[in-house]
Parts: structure tokens; sequence; C-alpha cells
């Protein structure tokens, strides 16, 4: 910069000294020189200020481009469920508030679910008799969170039906508690040979005669075969035998299997199931008798159109007492001879499921049990009168939806029961119904 200024002042002298030189003492070699001078002076000038700026460029500091990180995604809770503080794990509350109310016309049994024990006719029963009960309300948590294997899932579910429900009274009680990955599943859940999924819709708690909802403990393994075939195999623990007259108990796990079949426009739904376990007394260890039990199991549900469906199913049971509603226990034991005698009975049950609109919907089902009474089980069981040779009960509903999440219900039952020396029980019902899902 100091240069420039001296280079400027320089020029300024020469122009101002060509000015005030006198005109005569001028020649034109003199004037062409000074031009000259002058020329390299500007050329000299610019040059030095062109330096200056490449300097000034140089030195000025320079400032780093701003980079903006991209944040790494937060992960969102899938809809209706809850994402805990782990960031990974997502928690879903469900359940339903539940009011049951029933008024026995005929064979009361005290309770607001059917049963296998309603007095007898020869016993004069009473009559008119009105039982009610909040206990059915249940509630749940389904988990799952995701791993290198895929998602862990699991599910809680509880309701207050454990001992005596009914009229006020309540035990909470474990449903479900299991965990699943991929296809293993260990914990309390429903049997694979329990019919839940072909079994009619119904008011009643426990559901038609020969409903199975039996829910075990278990260790289960489910086997896709394609995307309309599974076959599902399940070690169940927990009182296999369900005999609370006898000492001893199997050694164990029952096995149960099922093979379901869904036909390509999902409309019908075929399944099979099995069953084996043993039955076993042994009141010392060294007089134990064993008995194999068994049973077979087919059941359908078929959609003829969108309003109208079918569902049945049937079994065949010996030496078990366990897993379909309103059956007596396993086998009779023989203190004398030390003797299991296993009972046998067939189960069925058949429903006509009807959507009238959409807030309105039927059902009409009819289910029964009938034991084999020309064996050493139904004779040992003659005075025995919990003890029923055949049982049966044919209900109808009408289930309104009036707003979402909502169900109000009117259920019709008759059934009758009778016992292995031929008396005979009746019991006639309505039950009532006020349900919120959420």
């Amino acid at each position: 910069m100091k240069n420039i200024k001296t280079l400027i002042l320089a020029m300024s002298t020469i122009s101002l000294t060509g000015v005030v030189m006198p005109a005569h003492a001028a020649t034109d070699a003199e004037v062409d020189a000074l031009r000259k001078e002058v020329s390299e002076l500007k050329q000299l000038v610019q040059q030095l200020s062109n330096q200056q700026k490449a300097v000034t460029v140089i030195n000025t500091p320079t400032v780093p481009p701003t980079t903006i990180a991209a944040s790494s995604p937060v992960p969102q809770s899938k809809p209706g469920w809850m994402q805990m503080p782990d960031g990974q794990t997502q928690v879903k509350l469900y359940g339903n508030v539940r009011v049951d109310a029933t008024y026995d016309f005929k064979g009361s049994n005290g309770s607001i679910s059917n049963g296998a024990n309603y007095p007898l006719n020869k016993d004069d029963p009473r009559q008119d008799s009105l039982n009610v009960s909040a206990a059915t309300t249940r509630i749940g948590l389904d988990l799952t969170r995701p791993t290198q294997y895929g998602d862990l899932t699991g599910k809680i579910e509880a309701d207050f039906m454990g001992g005596n429900g009914d009229n006020g009274s309540g035990t909470f009680r474990v449903r479900h508690a299991y965990m699943s990955l991929g296809k293993w599943l260990a914990g309390q859940t429903t049997s694979p040979f329990v019919n839940t999924d072909t079994s009619p819709e119904t008011l009643d708690f426990t559901g038609a005669i020969g409903t199975g909802t039996t829910r075990t403990v278990q260790v289960r393994y489910t086997q896709p075969i394609n995307a309309q075939q599974k076959i599902l195999v399940a070690l169940e623990g927990g009182d296999v035998e369900k005999v609370s007259n006898a000492a001893g108990g199997s050694r164990f796990p029952a096995l149960t299997t099922r093979y379901d079949f869904k036909t390509a426009d999902n409309k019908g739904l075929l399944q099979l199931h099995g069953l084996a376990h043993e039955n076993r007394v042994a009141p010392k260890d060294s007089s134990s008798e064993e008995k194999f039990g068994w049973g077979v199991g087919i059941g359908g549900k078929y959609d003829i159109t969108p309003q109208d469906s079918v569902v049945a199913n049937y079994y065949h049971v010996k030496g078990d007492g366990r897993y379909l509603s309103y059956s007596n226990s396993a086998y009779a034991y023989d203190t004398t001879t030390q003797d299991i005698n296993l009972g046998e009975f067939d189960s069925a049950v058949i429903g006509y499921q009807r959507k009238w609109s959409p807030i309105l919907r039927s059902t009409f089902a009819v289910g029964g049990i009938q034991y084999k009474d020309d064996s050493v089980y139904a004779n040992s069981n003659l005075t025995n009168t919990s003890y029923n040779k055949e049982i049966y009960n044919a209900l109808v509903n009408l289930i309104w939806n009036p707003v979402k999440n909502i169900d109000l219900g009117a259920e019709y039952t008759y059934g009758q029961r009778e016992t292995f020396a031929g008396d005979k029980g009746d019991y006639s019902r309505i039950n009532l119904l006020a349900k919120y899902n959420f």
C-alpha cells in the first residue's frame, strides 16, 4: 500500500511539472518521453494493485462450510402401542369391562356360568334365581421387541374368575402368561387340543357343552407347511389328569397336537386335534398303576356368506377330563383292586352365526357330551350324582353393538343332564350381558 501511494505522488508531480513548464521549452520529443513514462507508471501501479488483492485473499481465514448432521430416527410406536423407556419394547393394553346377569327359571346352580352339576329334578330344586357378576372383566398386555432372530413377543392376561366369581365375589386369575420367539412359545396359553377357533360365540362365559377353553403351561412348537397349513406340537404340564381323589399323578407332560388348514379365500378352516398323556395312581412307591389317556378331535368353520357362518367340532376322548368343559374326571380308581378305570366319551358342538346388520348379530348353538355307559367306569359312578352319563344344552342369543366397542346382549339357554343311575336334571335360564372392549 505504501508503494502505491509513492507512485501516485510521483505521477502527480510529473503531470504538474508538465503543466507549469513553459510551452516553448517543451519539445515534441520531451512530450513523447513523458507520456511513455506515465504509461509505464500506470502499468506498474496496476501490477502492484493486483498483487495486494491476491495477498488479501490468501490471508483471509477460510470458514469451513457448516455441516448439519442427520439425526438418528427415533423409533415410532405402532398405532395403539406405547414405547417403553428402553426405546425398543412396545406394549399394548387391552381388555374389557364386563357385567353378567343370569336369571334361572329352573334348575339354578347359583352361578352365571353353565354347569355340569345343576340340581336333579327328583330333588325338587329351587327356581327363579338371580345371579350377577363382574368377575368376568378381563385385562391384558401384549408386548413386542425386535431381536436378531425376529420379534420377541409376550402376553399377560387375567380376569377375576378364580374360585367363586359370582354375586360380587371374584379372585384374580392368570389366563395367559407366555413369551414367543420365532416358532417357539413357552408359558401358559390355550392348549392346541381344544376347539376355541371352531366354537360358536355365546354370552355364557364357558360356552356350549363340549367347548374347550383349557389354558395350560406348555412349551409349543409351530411349523408352517405353507400359507394355508401349519402344525402345532406342545408338551403341557400342570394337573394333567385333573383327578383330586387319587394319590400320585402322572410323571410326564401331556402331548398335544393340532393341524390347521385354511382355504385360500379364508372362508374355511379345518382343524385336527390330538392328545396323549399318562394317568397314574401311586399311593406308595411299591404300588402304582398307570393307564394311557388319549383323545382325537376334528373341527371346522365356514363362512357361507359375509353374513352367515357355521361352526362344528367333534371329539372322542378316553381317560381325560381336563380339556373339554363339563366332562367328568379322567378315571375311577378302585382302592381294593388298585385298578384305574378310564372314562370314555364323545362330544359335539354345532353352531350357526348370523350378522343381521353391521350392529346386530346372533348365534344358535347346540352342544353335548355322552359317556360310554357299559363300562366299569360307569358302574363305579352309579351313586355319584355329580357325574353325568350325558349332558347337553341349546343356546340362542342376540348381540347389539350400538356404538364402537360396546356389546349389549341377551341369551336363552335350555339344558339337561342325566346321571349314570338315570336321574335327570333340567335347567332354563336367560343371560344378560353388557361389555365394553378396549
